[in-house]
This record gives C-alpha cells, structure tokens and sequence, in this order.
C-alpha cells in the first residue's frame, strides 16, 4: 500500500522537477525519431515507443514511476537488512532528485543497481552487458565498467588511507581530467560543457560519506560479501569526491553510488550490540533525516505540488 502511494505521487505528479521537468516534456513531445538534445540511443527509443503505444508525457512519467520504485523496493528487500528503514533514508534523502530530475540518468543508475549481484556472483559477461545497456540511456555509466574487479576487495585500513591519500593528490590536478580530449562516445562534448561549472563541494555529503566510512571500518572485518560491496561503494564515492568535489559533473557520476549509503547504515545499526548505543544512533538518525526531509522538500519545491489527478 504505501509503495502505492509513493508511486501515484511520483507518477502523476504536473510541473515539479524544476527545469528537467520541462526539458524533458519538450523532448517527448518532439516527433519520432527528433534528438536535438542529443540523448543517448534507448532513450530516445524508449520514448518514441512509449509514443507509439499511446502515452502521453504524463502517462510515460507515470509508468517510469511504476517501474522505479518496483525496482527500487526489491533492491531493498533483497541487500537491507532493515528495508523500511533504508527506504525512509532514500526518501529523505536523494529521493526526489532521482525520480522527479534526472530521470534519465536514473534509468541507468538502477540498471547499475540490479547489475550488482553479477558482481557478487562474478559473472562478469552479464554485468559488462547490463553497464553496456547504462550506457545507452546516460554515457556517465562508463565509469562502472572497473567496479566489476575492486567491489568484492576486502579493505583494509591502509588500503583506505592509501586511496583517500591518492583522492587529495589528484585534488589539485582535476581540472586536468576535464581538459582530455576523450572522443569515445561523445564524452569529450559533455565534459567540456560541465567543466566551466565549479562548485565548492556539498559539505553535508561530504560529512555523510566520511562518518559512514569511518564507522564502516569497524565492522569491514565481520561484514560478509554483500555488505562489503556496499562499504565499497562509499568508500570510491568518498574517494572520487574529494578527488573532483569542484566540478558539477560528479554529481551525476555520484548518483551510482548512492545506493550505497542506502544499506550501509542499517548494516551498520544491526552490528551494535549495546542497544543504549543503538538506539542514541537511531534517534539521531531519524532527527538528521527530519533536517534532510525539510531541506529537499524547501529545495524542490515539493510543497508547490499538483497532480493531474485530480
């Protein structure tokens, strides 16, 4: 019922998704087969089949609905060892910015998601091909082919302080990265265009990734493979934020991470013993989330809020 709810909010939602919203309703309404944002091939696809069986925009964002939080709450029940709880974080938390912004961009986030128990199963030729199908909705998934070989290594804490130490000595030399000209799938257009957008880093997410990998050292000893994958996950985003926090563009490469910080916590809360302790983290959590909550409604004007409903 309330996984219901959530997606006949999300899906029938009218102008909330700031400038995206609009962008994207524009492009749909294009004929067949007109791509002058230049967006990548199944996208396109998807929207002009989407088209051809009669939905319109508002439909199409309701059936994209439908089908995120199915996916999203099957990766919680499958990884969460307390899946409300994770769902309550994600809703918190980058909730609206995946389902109500960057919608494209979220379609190969969550290929990304459920391609992760091919890397837990090592089956490296079915998750090349589910990044290779990320790729084709939004060209940032490139970066995950490498995860496949570092997700499963067991760190340590000088393998950490190695790769956080090497994130401060690429600091300095970031801006280098953007100026390649790296041809391969048009990259070399899309970094330009972001790299003139600097911004001083999000001090929130960056306090967030370093407490929970901190904390995650704690417990890398006693965490089996599937919760060492999501550690992981913190850690290299941890490492690529404070490797390139100036520019805009990691935050879409972000985005892959997230899911992440999603399990991780309640793994973390199951792990203490001390039930005083636990529930003192419990309840700041939840009073850190209420913040959150408050901020990313302010922030996406989620109070403006109409639906075609009604």
């Amino acid at each position: 019922m309330p996984l219901s709810i959530l997606i006949l909010f999300t899906g029938s939602r009218i102008n909330v998704g700031g400038y995206d919203y609009h962008v994207y309703k524009y492009f749909y309404e294009l004929p067949y087969f007109q791509n002058p944002y230049g967006y990548e091939k199944l996208f396109l696809i998807l929207k002009d089949f989407s088209k051809f069986i009669g939905l319109d925009y508002n439909y199409f964002l309701f059936f994209l609905s439908l089908i995120f939080n199915f996916i999203i709450y099957k990766i919680f029940i499958t990884y969460s060892m307390y899946p409300t709880l994770s769902f309550l974080i994600y809703l918190s938390t980058f909730y609206y910015w995946h389902n109500f912004t960057i919608i494209r961009n979220f379609i190969s986030i969550l290929i990304f998601w459920i391609s992760l128990k091919y890397i837990l199963q090592r089956k490296l030729i079915i998750y090349f091909c589910l990044i290779t199908i990320a790729c084709l909705f939004h060209k940032t998934a490139i970066i995950l082919y490498p995860l496949y070989f570092f997700l499963n290594y067991k760190q340590t804490k000088n393998s950490l302080i190695y790769l956080l130490g090497m994130g401060v000595i690429i600091n300095p030399i970031s801006y280098l990265i953007f100026k390649l000209n790296i041809n391969f799938l048009g990259l070399s257009e899309r970094l330009n265009r972001y790299s003139h957008i600097i911004e001083s880093g999000n001090f929130y997410e960056f306090s967030e990734l370093f407490i929970i990998v901190f904390i995650s050292l704690f417990f890398i000893k006693i965490a089996d493979s599937k919760e060492n994958l999501f550690i992981n996950l913190n850690i290299f985003a941890l490492f690529i934020f404070i490797s390139f926090y100036r520019f805009a563009i990691i935050l879409r490469f972000l985005e892959y991470f997230r899911v992440g910080i999603f399990i991780t916590i309640p793994f973390i809360l199951s792990r203490i013993e001390n039930k005083f302790i636990r529930n003192l983290l419990f309840i700041t959590l939840l009073l850190y989330l209420t913040f959150k909550y408050y901020d990313t409604v302010t922030a996406y004007a989620i109070y403006n809020y109409n639906t075609w409903l009604i």
